[in-house]
């Protein structure tokens, strides 16, 4: 069956939406548009979707992906008018590319993840020193604690998953760039990095300051997807 692999936007309003609430918008949005969906099998079938990374509820994505598998060709930029007239706002397909048959799944190729995190100057009890990344970056270990789905809180070390960390500054706010691992292997989330640095650079921030952005997604070094400009 024809695999088409959708490059989409969510921001606005749908970034506050969760993972499962995506999932059922796309749904919905896939039936309004009339496409030739393919489904699962079974007493309760549904669109064959395989998404990357789950997005953390609030915050944005400048290019998520989502693959669909449909039971007859479509042309990309017709699939791609199709759906962007029945997403609802904050949702919106900005690429269409076709997938061959014999490509891994997302969640099978995608190996880390780029994020632009801001923090308002006012929410700030200082700027971190000049040094602070590189001394950051030098650790060798940088432990977080991180509750499990059976309630118990486990520390775990993200250094290895912090493949890249810049510190950028506009008008006084902070701006951090990282890239950080994401997937089966190892999964840090951009939360947990900031405040590690943060804490590294004896500064502490409320987590709900903290504006993630993800823009892009990657393969080893090769892009999956990538924030336009």
């Amino acid at each position: 069956m024809p695999r088409y692999r959708i490059c989409y936007s969510k921001h606005g309003p749908a970034r506050y939406i969760s993972h499962l609430d995506l999932v059922r918008a796309l749904e919905r949005a896939l039936r309004r548009a009339g496409l030739p969906v393919a489904y699962s099998e079974g007493f309760n079938p549904h669109p064959r979707l395989s998404f990357a990374a789950p997005l953390p509820v609030g915050s944005e994505g400048l290019a998520e992906l989502v693959d669909v598998e449909t039971t007859a060709p479509v042309a990309r930029r017709e699939l791609a008018g199709r759906l962007n007239a029945a997403l609802p706002r904050g949702l919106s397909v900005r690429e269409v590319t076709e997938v061959p048959e014999n490509a891994p799944s997302l969640m099978a190729a995608l190996d880390s993840a780029g994020y632009i995190v801001h923090v308002d100057a006012g929410d700030l009890p200082a700027c971190p020193p000049a040094d602070a990344v590189r001394s950051f970056l030098a650790l060798d270990h940088i432990e977080v604690t991180r509750r499990g789905k059976d309630g118990q809180e486990k520390v775990r070390d993200i250094r290895p998953g912090i493949l890249d960390l810049k510190m950028l500054s506009v008008d006084g706010d902070l701006i951090l760039e990282l890239r950080l691992k994401t997937g089966s292997a190892m999964n840090v989330r951009p939360e947990e990095a900031v405040e590690a640095f943060l804490r590294h650079a004896g500064l502490a921030v409320d987590r709900a300051d903290l504006r993630i952005t993800r823009t892009g997604l990657f393969a080893g070094d090769s892009v999956l997807s990538k924030q336009p400009g």
